[in-house]
C-alpha cells in the first residue's frame, strides 16, 4: 500500500477515503470510484509518494474525465472540520447558516436565495478547512458572493445595513398608504427581516385617543379615516386631515420615546401624511427616520385585498370598504400628492405578487434614504480606504 507523505506526516492511500470526498463534492458514488480507483492503479510501486504529486495525480484524473470541475483543494486525507468557530470583536460563536441567510435577506434577497448563499459559504469554508474566522472576513466574503452570485447592487446594500447596525443608532420606518394597500402585513414582515421588535399602527393610536376624548370633544378621530369629511372631494380631505393631525400627535409621542429609549420602530397607517411630521424630523435631525409610501393602482385590486381582509378579519366586512371606495381613493390621491412633494418613495403594490417581493422592494428604498446619511458615508469610506491599504 503506498504511503503519503505530507510534511512530517505519513498516510496510508485508501481509495475509501478519496471516494467519500469526492462524493461530498458532487460526484455520484460511480464518479467518486472511478477517479479513485484510477489513481490506485496508477500509483507507483515505491511505498511513498508526496503531497504535490498525489495531488496532480488526482487532478490529472478528473480533468481526464470531467474537464474544469470545482473539487477543493483535494486533500482527502485530511480530516474535513464539521464546526467554523466565528470571532466577533468581544466574543466568539459558531457559525450559523440560518443567521446569515437572515442577515443577508436585507440585501433584498428571498429567503431561499439566502439560504442558498449562506449554504454555499459554509460548504466554501469547510472545503477549506476554515475552523475559525473572523467576523469581518465572513461579512467580506459574504459582500464577494453577493455580488458574484447576484450583483454588485446586492453587496452594496448589504454594507449599508452592516453600517447601520455599527452605528447602533435606532431606526425608525414608517409606512402610509390608504387603507387596504398592504401597510400592516409589510411592517410585520419588514419587522421580522430587521429583528425590528417594536410595530406600531396608527389605527391603535386613534383607538385609544377615541378612549380618552370623547365624541363630543374630538369628533373627527371618532369614524374611519375615509369617512371623516362628508360630501365632495374637498370635505373628505379636509376630514381627513383633521383627523391625521389629531393622531399624529400619538405619533410624535411614540417617536420621542423611541429615540428616548434608544430603539427602533417600524409604524404603518393612513395618517403618516409627510407634511404633518416635517416639524419633528426638523426637531431631530440626527434620527435615522425612513419614510415610504404604498398605494394601489388597480381597483380591482382594492376590492381583491378588501375581501381577503374580510377572510382574515370578519369584523371588517368588504361592503364596509368597497361603499366607500371612491372616498378611500380620494385619501389615496392626496397621500401620494403629498408624499410626491416631499420625494418620499412610492411603492404599487399592485404590481407586486408576494409581500416577500414589497418586502424586499421596501428594503431597498430604507436603504437608498439611510446611503445619504453622513454617518453612514464616513464608515464605507472608512472600510475602502482599509481595503485599499490591504491591496
Amino acid at each position: 500500500m503506498a504511503t503519503i507523505i505530507d510534511g512530517k506526516k505519513r498516510i496510508p492511500f485508501m481509495r475509501g477515503m478519496l471516494v467519500h470526498y469526492l462524493i461530498e463534492r458532487g460526484f455520484s458514488y460511480e464518479e467518486a470510484y472511478e477517479v479513485a480507483d484510477a489513481i490506485r492503479k496508477a500509483l507507483p510501486k515505491r511505498k511513498g509518494i508526496d503531497r504535490k504529486e498525489i495531488l496532480r495525480l488526482i487532478d490529472q484524473a478528473i480533468r481526464a474525465e470531467h474537464g474544469e470541475r470545482q473539487v477543493g483543494d483535494l486533500v482527502f486525507w485530511e480530516r474535513r472540520p464539521t464546526r467554523i468557530t466565528v470571532e466577533g470583536k468581544n466574543e466568539a460563536g459558531p457559525f450559523s447558516k440560518e443567521r446569515l441567510a437572515h442577515s443577508v435577506q436585507v440585501a433584498g434577497l428571498s429567503l431561499d436565495q439566502s439560504y442558498e448563499l449562506a449554504a454555499h459559504l459554509e460548504s466554501m469554508l469547510l472545503g477549506q478547512r476554515a475552523e475559525r474566522i473572523t467576523a469581518q472576513v465572513l461579512q467580506e466574503l459574504t459582500e464577494v458572493l453577493l455580488a458574484e452570485q447576484h450583483d454588485q447592487g446586492y453587496a452594496e446594500r448589504y454594507r449599508v445595513w452592516r453600517a447601520w447596525r455599527e452605528l447602533d443608532q435606532p431606526l425608525i420606518v414608517l409606512i402610509g398608504g390608504a387603507s387596504g394597500v398592504g401597510k400592516t402585513s409589510l411592517a410585520i414582515s419588514m419587522a421580522n427581516v430587521l429583528d425590528i421588535p417594536r410595530v406600531a399602527a396608527t389605527d391603535d393610536i386613534r383607538q385609544i385617543m377615541r378612549l380618552m376624548l370623547s365624541e363630543d370633544l374630538m369628533p373627527s378621530i371618532h369614524t374611519s379615516s375615509y369617512l371623516a369629511g362628508d360630501g365632495g372631494a374637498g370635505e373628505v380631505i379636509a376630514g381627513f386631515r383633521d383627523q391625521a393631525k389629531v393622531v399624529s400627535l400619538g405619533v410624535r409621542a411614540i417617536l420621542d420615546r423611541c429615540l428616548e429609549e434608544h430603539s427602533s420602530v417600524i409604524i404603518d397607517g393612513v395618517h403618516l401624511l409627510p407634511d404633518l411630521l416635517d416639524k419633528w424630523k426638523s426637531e431631530h435631525p440626527q434620527s435615522f427616520v425612513a419614510q415610504l409610501c404604498l398605494a394601489v393602482s388597480e381597483r380591482r385590486v382594492y376590492e381583491a385585498r378588501f375581501a381577503k381582509r374580510e377572510s382574515e378579519a370578519p369584523s371588517r366586512p368588504m361592503h364596509k370598504y368597497l361603499s366607500h371606495l371612491d372616498a378611500i381613493q380620494q385619501v389615496q390621491e392626496h397621500i401620494l400628492e403629498v408624499s410626491a412633494q416631499r420625494d418620499i418613495p412610492i411603492i404599487d403594490t399592485s404590481t407586486v405578487g408576494t409581500i416577500e417581493e414589497a418586502t424586499n422592494l421596501a428594503l431597498m428604498v430604507v436603504v437608498e434614504q439611510l446611503q445619504e446619511r453622513e454617518e453612514i458615508k464616513r464608515i464605507l469610506g472608512g472600510e475602502e480606504r482599509k481595503k485599499r491599504k490591504k491591496g
